[in-house]
């Protein structure tokens, strides 16, 4: 927002000035949270009455945070390729859309930011043809969303197939093939008596 504000008007509808306002008091919330926990041990332990919730310190706070910013950038630069080439349009433009797209689909709470997600790219990029950009969202969320669930439930599936039912059963077979083999029961030898009788009749 501070470095495009121009493509942020797009969709909070805001003046210039103000999307640059907005973006500078994030960055320095976050750096003053970042200063706030790095000063001081005791504040990154928050609760009472022995329910306590200890912050991550500064600098797996820093880590998280660029996770985030390269993961947001990777999504961004897929977006980007899978935009209509006609008319040009700039990766940073595309970046501000997309990332204020995306926080407003988290803040919607719309299961993948289904719907909301995808009318915020509508609306913040009207230079581009909607059906030739919703074409391009729909290819985005088979590459970001259904090709990673069906091989995350194909791993699972396999997982659990293997836990529950191949190795029980190849231990049961195991087992089977290490039992010793039972003797026979040797007959019983007849008592003298039964003989003798066996013999008058």
């Amino acid at each position: 927002m501070i470095w495009h504000p121009a493509a942020a008007a797009s969709i909070d509808l805001l003046p210039e000035t103000i999307n640059q306002l907005i973006g500078a008091g994030i960055l320095g919330g976050i750096s003053t949270y970042i200063i706030w926990i790095a000063t001081g041990q005791k504040r990154r332990e928050l609760g009472r009455d022995g329910w306590m919730v200890k912050l991550p310190p500064a600098p797996l706070t820093l880590l998280q945070i660029f996770i985030g910013v390269v993961d947001l950038g990777f999504c961004a630069l897929a977006m980007y390729l899978l935009a209509p080439v006609s008319p040009d349009l700039d990766f940073v433009t595309l970046a501000v859309v997309f990332i204020l797209a995306t926080l407003l689909g988290f803040a919607s709470h719309a299961p993948g930011s289904l719907g909301v997600f995808d009318a915020a790219m509508l609306i913040g990029l009207p230079m581009l043809g909607q059906e030739e950009l919703l074409a391009s969202l729909l290819l985005y969320r088979c590459l970001y969303f259904f090709i990673p669930f069906a091989i995350a439930i194909s791993i699972m599936g396999s997982r659990e197939l293997w836990l529950n039912v191949v190795r029980p059963w190849y231990n049961s077979v195991k087992s089977d093939g290490l039992k010793p083999a039972v003797a026979k029961e040797a007959p019983r030898s007849r008592s003298p008596a039964r003989k003798s009788k066996e013999a008058a009749e």
